[in-house]
């Protein structure tokens, strides 16, 4: 019986774990623009108004910038994947996602479990520049 109640226990800490909590992060307090991004499960979404092509561009540039060694994309029809290397090899993991025409999320993934402060940066360092 004990071992059923550490099972249930368990799954549902996992369960939690990765269903995560969402936090919503202002993005944008210097133009007064009411838009927000989301920090979930180690993932940080943010939208960013321009085609994913010139944000691919912009991205990588951006990246190689701050640092990061990019390692690999992935181009797929709905969404675009760059992945890098950060000090103390972190994987940095930003996708692209066309939503709409002129309008993308980006989601970025820095390390196992997520950075937010950093992830925060990419996307500043990204939207600045466009």
């Amino acid at each position: 019986m004990k071992t059923k109640a550490l099972v249930f226990t368990l799954f549902a800490i996992l369960i939690a774990v990765l269903a995560g909590c969402t936090t919503p992060v202002a993005i944008d307090p210097q133009t007064g623009r009411e838009q927000t991004a989301r920090f979930t499960a180690g993932n940080f979404y943010a939208p960013i108004d321009a085609e994913a092509g010139n944000i691919f561009r912009v991205a990588i540039r951006e990246m190689d910038k701050m640092g990061y060694f990019r390692t690999g994309e992935i181009h797929q029809d709905t969404y675009i994947t760059i992945f890098a290397r950060a000090v103390g090899d972190k994987k940095v993991t930003v996708r692209i996602t066309q939503l709409a025409p002129g309008q993308c999320e980006l989601r970025i993934r820095i390390g196992k479990f997520g950075d937010l402060p950093e992830s925060q940066q990419v996307y500043a360092a990204i939207r600045n520049a466009i």
